[in-house]
């Protein structure tokens, strides 16, 4: 009887243990890269995913859902269970190509100050022309770094009378840089040029050489 006893206190007490919920806040602010605001998320929809795997399979459930004011902030209370796992999803508005928050594990033991940066979507085009060909040895190397998100690409290496003239696509909006290598006759000389495209612009970048 009283192995019996030991064991169901023990098997209360581990319930308790792991099911006991706490109640944190969370907090989510959505950042432009560039003028810091979070506008273009307002109106967005967040929600908060409860998820658990009782046996095999993992289950789940929504607890928390609502939307984000017009600097894209929102804050609430949640309370979670320990053994438990909770995920904050925000939707995603139209006309953003860099940074969002698909998926974000929330901290049961502390406050959840959840911020995120983003970028709206603007529109290139490259144009690259070797103006004075030389012969099948001429080489160009050049690569875009996205200087506002410290991203940078991936080198392009072109060889001989090469001439491209792309068409429009969509990217992240701030300032960029073009660094660029050509070699004519054995002598290689480097160039790199700035330049700024803002939300929903278009721009034309030529590289002539």
């Amino acid at each position: 009887m009283c192995r019996t006893t030991y064991i169901l206190t023990l098997c209360i007490l581990l319930f308790v243990i792991t099911g006991c919920k706490k109640k944190t806040n969370v907090v989510i602010q959505a950042q432009d890269y560039i003028t810091g605001d979070g506008s273009a998320y307002a109106g967005m929809e967040y929600a908060v995913v409860e998820a658990w795997t009782p046996v095999l399979e993992t289950k789940s459930k929504i607890v928390a859902t609502g939307f984000l004011d017009d600097n894209g902030h929102a804050a609430f209370d949640l309370k979670m269970k320990n053994n438990r796992k909770y995920i904050l999803g925000v939707a995603q508005p139209d006309n953003i190509c860099d940074g969002e928050l698909i998926q974000h594990y929330l901290d049961h033991e502390k406050n959840n100050n959840v911020s995120f940066k983003y970028a709206q979507c603007a529109y290139l085009k490259l144009i690259v022309n070797n103006t004075s060909c030389i012969g099948p040895n001429d080489e160009i190397k050049y690569k875009r770094t996205w200087v506002t998100g410290n991203n940078e690409g991936t080198q392009i290496v072109k060889l001989g009378c090469f001439n491209f003239e792309g068409n429009y696509f969509d990217l992240a909006c701030g300032e960029y840089r073009y660094d660029w290598l050509v070699t004519k006759n054995g002598i290689t000389t480097n160039h790199t040029q700035n330049f700024n495209i803002t939300p929903n612009d278009s721009l034309i970048f030529q590289l002539d050489y």
